[in-house]
C-alpha cells in the first residue's frame, strides 16, 4: 500500500481524515529531514572530539605528571 492508496482510502472518510493524513505524512517527513540534520551534527561534533581527545594525550605526554 503506497502513500497515495492511503490518501485516497481516507479521502473516502471524510475531510478530517484526510487532514490527519496530510498532516502525518507532513510531520514524518519534516522528522526525517530534521533527524537527518541532527545526525549530521552529531557527526561534526563527534569528529571535533577525536581532535581534542589526540590533543589531550599529547600534552598528558609531553608534560607527565610529577609524583606528589
Amino acid at each position: 500500500m503506497t502513500e497515495t492508496d492511503v490518501v485516497k482510502y481516507f479521502l473516502t472518510q471524510g475531510p478530517f481524515a484526510a487532514l490527519f493524513v496530510w498532516l502525518l505524512i507532513y510531520v514524518m517527513r519534516s522528522n526525517k529531514e530534521r533527524e537527518g540534520r541532527l545526525q549530521a551534527l552529531l557527526d561534526k561534533f563527534s569528529d571535533k572530539y577525536d581532535v581534542i581527545i589526540g590533543e589531550l594525550r599529547e600534552m598528558k605526554e609531553r608534560f607527565p605528571r610529577g609524583k606528589e
